[in-house]
């Protein structure tokens, strides 16, 4: 990893800068055709949750990348609806009006099922400029530490089967293929699990 560029824990505060990296480089996604608010307000909880946290990628005191995880889908969703509830009826309505509510509901039944491990590394992006150099890699071990101080003993994550890149990633840092699922109709993707050591 380069010596100009820091990892740190995320405070909520980041949130802005996270959710622009997250619609930057994970455009394509779900959760950034939600919208920029609802992408800022995702994160901010996240981090302030008991249930979900992030690391940041510093460059010259910007954030050019950021990796985070979710311990438990089920507790957050509900953390999250307590916290912020005036944003449900937005979303439903945005998702009704752009027809991505089956979306959203396929992607609730992956997140929730009881077959795979709770903990989820849920996403992770640079920026150009911080790309090479083990940055990705760090921000995964990072993550995956974390997990491990909390007692989690396994995680998953998935990556779209175009996305070469991060599979690599995921397999290089020890995530094996454990299924092919289709989450949402006639798109299979790979999820990887990893079982983590502990103390």
């Amino acid at each position: 990893m380069s010596a100009s560029v820091t990892i740190r824990p995320a405070a909520p505060e980041d949130s802005v800068a996270i959710a622009r990296l997250h619609r930057q480089e994970i455009s394509w996604g779900l959760l950034s055709k939600l919208g920029e608010g609802f992408v800022e307000a995702f994160y901010a909880t996240l981090i302030g949750s008991p249930y979900g946290f992030a690391f940041v990628t510093e460059l010259e005191g910007q954030v050019v990348g950021f990796a985070s995880g979710v311990v438990d889908w089920r507790p957050f969703y509900r953390f999250f609806m307590r916290r912020r509830w005036l944003l449900a009826p937005r979303v439903l309505a945005s998702s009704l009006l752009r027809r991505r509510w089956m979306r959203l509901i396929e992607t609730s039944r992956y997140t929730t099922m009881s077959s795979l491990p709770p903990a989820e590394l849920v996403s992770i992006a640079l920026a150009h400029e911080a790309r090479g150099g083990g940055v990705g890699m760090e921000l995964v071990h990072r993550v995956l530490n974390e997990f491990s101080a909390r007692g989690i003993t396994a995680v998953r994550v998935t990556a779209g089967r175009a996305n070469e890149r991060a599979r690599r990633l995921y397999e290089r840092a020890g995530f094996r293929l454990d299924s092919e699922m289709e989450i949402h109709p006639g798109e299979r993707e790979p999820v990887y699990v990893i079982t983590l050591p502990q103390s």
